[in-house]
This record gives C-alpha cells, sequence and structure tokens, in this order.
C-alpha cells in the first residue's frame, strides 16, 4: 500500500497533467451534449480552482513569514497548475463544443 506521501505526490503530478482527462472524459466524443457538459464541468472547476488561489493568495502577506515562505513554495503553485490544466481543458471543449455547433469535423 502507498504511503500518504507518495499518494499526495502521485495526485500532485496528476493534477499537474494538462493533457489528462477526467475519468468519463472521451476528447473524441462526437456529440454537442458531451462537449456542453465538459464545458460546464472544467468551467466550475476553473471557478473553484481560481477562487482558491486568490483567497491564499489574500491571507498569505498575513502569514508569519515561514508560514508564507511554504504556503508560496508549496500551495499556491500546485493550485495555480490545477487552475491552468482546467483551463486548458475548459478551451480544449469549447473548442470543441464551437466545432460541433457549426457542424465541423475536430481537426
Amino acid at each position: 500500500m502507498a504511503s500518504k506521501k507518495a499518494e499526495a505526490a502521485g495526485a500532485a503530478w496528476e493534477g499537474a497533467d494538462i493533457e489528462r482527462p477526467m475519468q468519463g472524459e472521451d476528447p473524441s466524443s462526437a456529440t454537442l451534449a458531451d462537449a456542453r457538459r465538459w464545458v460546464g464541468v472544467y468551467h466550475h472547476l476553473v471557478n473553484l480552482e481560481q477562487e482558491l488561489f486568490d483567497v491564499l493568495a489574500r491571507m498569505i502577506p498575513d502569514m508569519p513569514a515561514r508560514a508564507q515562505t511554504e504556503a508560496e513554495r508549496t500551495n499556491l503553485p500546485v493550485i495555480a497548475s490545477q487552475v491552468e490544466r482546467f483551463r486548458h481543458r475548459l478551451e480544449l471543449w469549447q473548442r470543441r463544443r464551437d466545432e460541433l455547433e457549426r457542424g465541423q469535423p475536430k481537426t
């Protein structure tokens, strides 16, 4: 069984992989309903992670110096990578939705 540290490290690496789809996500889907659903999912995730990032960034200046350093070194980068990943996936699905709405095949 993996240790908690190994599990956390694995989750951080997975979270940083901007090409990794979520479970059940099929980027080759040809249905407009799928594209619209994933746009909604990723829209919510971008908003969630961005809000978490913003809250943390506002809190850091009021923390003791060592806490600031740790949060800036560990917490902010992890959340920022999630924001980046979810934005990338959102843009992918927005393009896919737009292609399907126009009736154009995926290129």
